[in-house]
């Protein structure tokens, strides 16, 4: 299974674990090299989430909190759709 979360990152599951993975340009070409791996989908699906709060660029309390609902409703529905895809 491979859950796109944007452009740059996605997660996918193996044999043996889910990874996060970026997308990295080669000659033209992208390869998705994996930098994290994790035993549950749950532990990959946080990790991403939590990895992008702490990229996000909010310079005050009030915006990393928006930026943290608009975020995880994000993955929400990301993690939803792969779900109903995969059954």
């Amino acid at each position: 299974m491979i859950i796109p979360i944007n452009d740059d990152v996605r997660i996918r599951g193996t044999e043996h674990c889910w990874q996060l993975e970026k997308a990295v340009k080669r000659e033209g070409q992208t390869e998705w090299q994996a930098f994290k791996y994790f035993v549950s989908l749950s532990d990959a699906v946080g990790a991403a989430c939590g990895r992008e709060i702490r990229l996000h660029p909010a310079d005050c309390l009030n915006d990393a909190l928006q930026a943290i609902d608009e975020i995880a409703a994000r993955y929400n529905k990301l993690l939803d759709d792969a779900l109903r895809e995969a059954a």
